[in-house]
């Protein structure tokens, strides 16, 4: 029998994951709280564009609203939200997963592992990080716009026959995958990618391969890793700070691609930029480590997604109305 697999997170990354994962043989069905895009899924399927050609899948969808009867049907939760929402992503899985069942996360940010396996216990929950990329369409319609590999491990690094289970359903849906035994690291490696070059194209709005061409921004993203791996080296989290830091220039230099905080900003959404930059700040605080440069790409880029949520969402917005309500408002303290 196939496996059952529940994504959780249905956008780009998860809506490319399952559709593929779907084509190869697992019985795959869909969570996503944007109504309007699990109502196109419903409609008239899954599109997935990019890297496989066009693919267009039939897949259950639903917004977690109502999933009585879905309950302990999946073998697999993959977890793909936003860091913010992993909580009640790991409330879902509870309830959609087998007693057998176990929960898989490629989320981007940190603390991700930790919040299912306080729900879950920690025997059930399969650390993971992706080097894919994908891009969020439409409504029904996303794109893997990257092939990259995608690596799984357990907390504990015995990475036992389940492990290697999911990891054969990612192969047999088209995807390269890894196991490590030190799946923490792994995935610190990888929010540092985040933290080095999601922030800044979102604020400058330019695609990787661009930002890094701009001088100015170039020395502003060393200034933004240097923080990042005084982090990690303080919490003994073993990465080599040179070789990092080569391979996310290397990263970012040769790739054109629209990083998931930018594609945000430019649909007027908000971004993962708490889970990315800001917990790295919130961890950089409890160790005693300043990071200047990291609290002010998070203060600008907050600043960038109320610009860009006023002009997409209220373009008529009548600034002098409001100015005429705030004329006897205090200023804020500070």
């Amino acid at each position: 029998m196939s496996a059952k697999i529940v994504v959780i997170g249905a956008g780009a990354m998860g809506g490319s994951f399952g559709a593929l994962l779907a084509r190869g043989g697992a019985q795959v069905r869909l969570i996503d709280g944007w109504e309007e895009h699990v109502a196109a899924i419903e409609r008239g399927g899954l599109r997935v564009d990019g890297v496989f050609g066009e693919l267009r899948v039939d897949l259950p969808a639903r917004t977690g609203s109502d999933l009585d009867d879905w309950a302990g049907w999946a073998d697999w939760a993959l977890v793909f939200t936003h860091a913010s929402a992993t909580a009640g992503a790991a409330e879902t899985a509870a309830s959609v997963l087998a007693p057998h069942g176990r929960a898989v996360t490629l989320q981007n940010g940190i603390g991700n592992v930790e919040t299912l396996a306080q729900r879950l216990g920690a025997e059930r929950v399969v650390g993971g990080s992706s080097l894919c990329s994908a891009a969020l369409l439409a409504p029904g319609h996303v794109a893997l716009t990257n092939l990259d590999v995608s690596t799984l491990g357990e907390i504990d690094g015995n990475n036992g026959a389940s492990v290697a289970e999911f990891a054969a359903l990612l192969t047999a849906a088209g995807f390269e995958v890894a196991l490590d035994r030190h799946i923490t690291t792994t995935i610190w490696r990888k929010f540092l990618v985040n933290c080095g070059i999601n922030a800044l194209c979102a604020v400058t709005g330019l695609r990787s391969g661009e930002m890094t061409r701009v001088p100015e921004l170039y020395a502003l993203q060393d200034k933004v890793l240097d923080e990042a791996l005084a982090v990690t080296a303080a919490k003994g989290i073993a990465l080599a700070g040179d070789e990092v830091k080569a391979g996310i220039r290397h990263t970012a230099h040769y790739r054109f691609n629209r990083p998931s905080m930018l594609q945000h900003v430019i649909a007027g959404r908000r971004t993962e930029i708490d889970a990315i930059n800001g917990a790295l700040i919130r961890e950089a605080r409890q160790l005693g480590i300043a990071t200047p440069y990291n609290e002010a790409l998070v203060a600008l880029l907050k600043g960038v997604e109320i610009a860009r949520e006023r002009a997409v969402h209220e373009p008529g917005l009548d600034y002098a109305a409001w100015e005429a309500r705030v004329a006897d408002e205090p200023l804020p303290p500070g």
